[in-house]
């Protein structure tokens, strides 16, 4: 365990308010669990979720090795696609992760919408709950809390799976049946990386469905059912389908025009750039019941390098040709 020192800096609801907001990389049902387990203590005292820390008192709380990590707003160029005074939805840009990955200092999304929420929204606030993550390189709709109690509501709602997620994934090979369930329970492996074990591992289920087919190629949408780490991918990669670009779990490293175009031609003087560098996953919709009872959904648009890969299959590996 480490034991991370904090002095409070304002007036706060509570304990947790207090620890999520200087934490916020700490998922708020983690913080929960810690704190009533007596992981914190105020002034030297151990206090639970009812505890309210006063501005200067001196905050000590016991995690599991987890690095301390200050956030600064910072600049980060993404599209929101819902906003009010308690909740954001933002299409998440490729290439930044939520989080810092362990051992660096990468700015990170949780800059970018600390300094949306205090210098650019129209419903300014100080602070943000991240409540879901996105890998690194998955794009698509994240959605975060701006208050506490928006926050135990949109967290709540993960937990009771009331929330209803759905992916595009570009995946190799040609997917046989239109549509089928992946049921295969997910289990920690090592240095991040997930694996599929039916005894050990914790349930987890999809259901998939074909939307575009090509050669060698199959676009589908993916809704989980449950929320494991890594699960659209592993499970794709567990029915023989990873995704096109997925070098964790069986896909390759980038997608080239060569493997798609018949005919093409390399030029010898200098390299041929990837077509796709990253994974080919997007988080396309979120659907959910706000706590004022508005249900809200959540469309992105697809970005431009994954429009432009979709472009050159349906040029050159249409399934008529």
């Amino acid at each position: 365990m480490a034991l991370i020192e904090l002095e409070v800096d304002d007036a706060y609801e509570g304990i947790i308010e207090f620890l999520a907001t200087a934490l916020p990389s700490l998922p708020l049902t983690r913080i929960r669990r810690l704190v009533a387990h007596g992981h914190a203590t105020v002034g030297g005292r151990r206090v639970d979720h009812r505890c309210v820390p006063q501005p200067g008192q001196a905050v000590a709380f016991e995690v599991p090795d987890t690095p301390i990590v200050r956030y600064e707003p910072a600049r980060l160029d993404f599209d929101v696609l819902y906003e009010d005074a308690h909740v954001l939805a933002i299409n998440k840009p490729a290439g930044v992760g939520v989080i810092p990955a362990p051992g660096t200092l990468d700015a990170t999304l949780i800059n970018g919408l600390l300094w949306h929420v205090q210098r650019e929204s129209p419903w300014p606030c100080r602070r943000v709950f991240v409540i879901h993550r996105l890998d690194r390189d998955t794009t698509g709709v994240l959605l975060v809390g701006k208050d506490l109690p928006a926050a135990r509501h949109l967290s709540a709602a993960f937990e009771q799976r009331r929330v209803a997620k759905q992916y595009l994934a570009l995946v190799r090979g040609e997917v046989g049946e239109e549509e089928g369930e992946m049921d295969m329970p997910i289990a920690a492996a090592s240095r991040g990386k997930m694996r599929l074990r039916r005894r050990e591992g914790r349930p987890a289920k999809s259901h998939y469905r074909v939307r575009e087919r090509f050669r060698g190629f199959t676009l589908v949408e993916v809704r989980p059912l449950t929320g494991r780490q890594h699960q659209v991918r592993l499970h794709l990669a567990g029915i023989g389908h990873p995704l096109a670009v997925d070098p964790l779990y069986g896909g390759a490293a980038a997608l080239f025009l060569s493997e798609i175009k018949p005919g093409y031609r390399r030029k010898e003087d200098r390299p041929e750039p990837p077509l796709m560098p990253r994974l080919s996953l997007h988080a396309s919709r979120l659907e959910l019941v706000l706590a004022d009872e508005t249900p809200l959904v959540v469309e992105a648009p697809l970005p431009a390098d994954f429009e432009r890969l979709l472009r050159a299959l349906r040029k050159y590996a249409a399934r008529w040709r």
